[in-house]
């Protein structure tokens, strides 16, 4: 499935890059993952599931500035077709300061294109954003970043959801002797909906442009609806339609060795103002993606602890364990036929993953300025929610190879 739009933005980044080129890099990913999926209330079913990735990256104007163009596609282990495919073509640009100034400012900017599978087509989307940053580096080991980004993104079948997001954020980085780093960030976001409109009275919700075929008839159809309704009931006139989100992050890394290294971070949100006008249906395996599963949405926790090892012959070996806690605001759950539960209870998920990944160079003192690696993985997902389409547990092993230049 080739679409236009992102092969002209293809096009015009190659063009544009090419008398500037300086460092072009490419690199290409495929995989393919055998994953058993057990919903709780069905048997075990094996799927296998391909995944795949490509980015061209170029800088120029003596590494000032930075073109690239990403391509993901692949699909998830779920009933039905949950195929798809991402464009984003972007660039950076460092509008002042050297790499060894302590101010710099980057401007930066992209396009995304993503078009999904039957099951979730009427969630493709179009979108244009720009942010502008600024770096300080007050003293040595420690460094200052804060900036803002405005993204708009349009659904071309759900225009309720189609939406303009703002945000800001601040982070301070410090780095110690003791090869110890700190990391801790805040950010406020809102997005503006074009489903929520008002009059002179208050509030009101308008969703007058969901197709009817978005609507499912239960487990055997995929994950059920093929949109998810919300309720008003949380909604805020004083907000003029937007939803608000506050979010802190912390995080600390140790080096153990010359080799090995520990991670722990912890982050929380909460959100305010008005609630999305409808959520899209997810597949399994699929969350905190930024858009579909909407931060707007839910307040959460989430932890994350990792450890890293890479050997002297440049093999790695990753372990990582991720938690999340997460309350929707306005979504209510639904039973396995895919009707409100009683009460409407709102729905609640609780998700734990664990993985294990060895990357393996291939043949490095033979590909030369190619970098061949292999990629082997297993991850363990167990979801749980008040939601039934969210009750699953999953086993997947993966292999995968990349090739960089």
């Amino acid at each position: 499935m080739i679409h236009a739009r992102p092969i002209r933005a293809l096009a015009l980044l190659l063009v544009v890059s090419a008398p500037l080129a300086a460092q072009p890099s490419v690199s290409v990913t495929l995989g393919s993952t055998f994953d058993s999926f057990r919903p709780t209330t069905d048997a075990a079913e094996s799927r296998r599931t391909l995944v795949g990735a490509m980015r061209i990256d170029n800088a120029f104007a003596a590494g000032r500035g930075r073109l690239y163009y990403d391509l993901d596609a692949g699909n998830y282990d779920s009933p039905g077709d949950w195929s798809y495919q991402l464009h984003e073509a972007g660039g950076s640009f460092r509008m002042s300061g050297t790499d060894s100034s302590n101010r710099k400012v980057f401007l930066s900017g992209s396009m995304i294109s993503r078009r999904n599978g039957d099951s979730w087509t009427s969630a493709d989307y179009g979108a244009t954003g720009g942010g502008l940053n600024l770096e300080l580096h007050p003293r040595d080991g420690a460094t200052f970043r804060a900036g803002y980004r405005a993204d708009y993104r349009r659904f071309g079948d759900l225009s309720a959801l189609t939406q303009l997001e703002h945000g800001v954020f601040a982070s301070l980085l410090a780095n110690f002797q003791t090869r110890t780093s700190l990391i801790f960030e805040g950010q406020v976001g809102s997005k503006r909906y074009d489903g929520v409109v008002y009059d002179d009275a208050g509030l009101v919700t308008a969703i007058d442009t969901v197709p009817t075929t978005t609507r499912g008839r239960g487990y055997g159809a995929g994950m059920g609806p093929g949109i998810r309704y919300t309720t008003t009931s949380s909604l805020s006139t004083s907000e003029r339609g937007s939803a608000g989100l506050l979010s802190v992050m912390g995080r600390i890394a140790q080096s153990l060795g010359d080799r090995t290294g520990v991670r722990l971070q912890a982050t929380a949100r909460r959100t305010f103002g008005s609630v999305p006008p409808l959520l899209v249906t997810t597949p399994a395996g699929f969350f905190e993606d930024g858009v579909y599963d909407d931060p707007f949405a839910s307040n959460a926790v989430v932890l994350e602890t990792g450890i890293t090892h890479v050997f002297a012959n440049a093999a790695e070996i990753a372990a990582t364990a991720w938690w999340a806690d997460k309350d929707y605001t306005s979504a209510v759950a639904l039973d396995a036929e895919g009707a409100p539960l009683s009460g409407a209870p709102l729905r609640r998920d609780r998700v734990a993953l664990g993985s294990v990944t060895w990357s393996q160079p291939l043949f490095p003192a033979r590909t030369g300025a190619l970098a061949l690696t292999s990629e082997l993985g297993y991850r363990l997902l167990r979801h749980r929610s008040a939601d039934a389409f969210y009750n699953y547990t999953s086993h997947a092993l993966s292999i995968g190879i990349s090739v960089g230049y």
